[in-house]
């Protein structure tokens, strides 16, 4: 997906995220415990480096929650850097394990936001519908 398209489902996507959280929806399966909140981190990596502070102690894909709480707080002042990043084909920045673009970096988390998304969202529909369980996974019939 396009950049300027990933970019302008966001807000959608942080939201359709976080109902799934909230709903009953059975994801001990997925690896979303672990994966959200690195690319919620990640994400905030990118941020920081143009002046924007989130922090969150939360364990979990809960810390998503948090993000979208801080992000609705600073839209605009997200929403600016998001375009500066997009914009910007020469910037980059230092990691763990070497250097990336920031641009790069910004489109695999805004990516992986708007599939986490779109995977938690046709679970949410399988799981409404009443379509039977693809695995029997014994510790879930407990």
């Amino acid at each position: 997906m396009e950049a300027a398209a990933l970019y302008l489902r966001f807000k959608d996507n942080l939201a359709i995220i976080i109902g799934a959280l909230h709903s009953k929806l059975e994801r001990r399966t997925m690896p979303f415990e672990t994966t959200i909140p690195l690319e919620v981190d990640l994400l905030a990596d990118v941020l920081h480096l143009h002046g924007l502070e989130f922090t969150s102690a939360t364990p979990g894909a809960r810390r998503i929650e948090d993000f979208q709480q801080w992000f609705l707080q600073h839209e605009e002042a997200v929403s600016d850097v998001l375009h500066h990043v997009l914009d910007n084909k020469r910037a980059y920045m230092r990691t763990a394990t070497g250097v990336v673009l920031q641009k790069e970096m910004l489109m695999r988390r805004l990516e992986f936001i708007n599939e986490t998304a779109h995977t938690l969202s046709i679970m949410m529909e399988q799981q409404q519908l009443g379509s039977p369980k693809h695995h029997n996974y014994p510790f879930l019939n407990q």
